[in-house]
């Protein structure tokens, strides 16, 4: 790397950021204790095939909670009840640059319903109790999810 590239890289590290902005949900069903996990649909473009909870971005003006329920609502048809946050973290969507710097807030949410409508980002789902959801979970982002909740709410019970 030339000494001028070298600089840049330092001089765009020291700038500050602008993130997108996520939401997550673990998703415990309320009589059951169970947790909700989507399996990727194969043709999606970003981790087909995974286990993941339900998330997305935030649309311009809209705030955390309203985005929460409108992924929850799009990804799975489910009523939430929105209990509080559990988990806030930082990655990149993708390749490490700017266009994919992400913060998420993930929320620990329920729903009285198990009745799941898939939309077409996913192929499967599944109700499972809290650490067998952790063992099928392999995204990181996930698995910190799932130890939050493992660790914040699951462990008081």
């Amino acid at each position: 790397m030339t000494q001028a590239a070298a600089s840049d890289d330092r001089s765009q590290e020291q700038e500050e950021g602008r993130f997108l902005v996520a939401v997550g949900a673990i998703i415990e069903h309320a009589a059951s204790g169970r947790i909700l996990l989507l399996k990727r649909s194969e043709n999606v473009a970003f981790l087909p095939g995974i286990w993941e909870d339900i998330g997305g971005r935030l649309k311009q003006f809209e705030e955390p909670e309203q985005a929460l329920r409108r992924e929850v609502r799009e990804e799975s048809g489910l009523e939430i009840e929105i209990i509080r946050p559990i988990n806030i973290f930082h990655l990149f969507h993708g390749e490490r640059n700017a266009d994919n710097d992400m913060i998420i807030i993930t929320y620990w949410c329920r729903s009285h319903s198990e009745h799941v409508v898939l939309s077409q980002e996913h192929s499967d789902y599944r109700w499972l109790a809290p650490r067998e959801a952790l063992r099928l979970a392999e995204h990181e982002g996930v698995r910190s999810d799932l130890q939050a909740f493992l660790s914040q709410v699951a462990g008081n019970k």
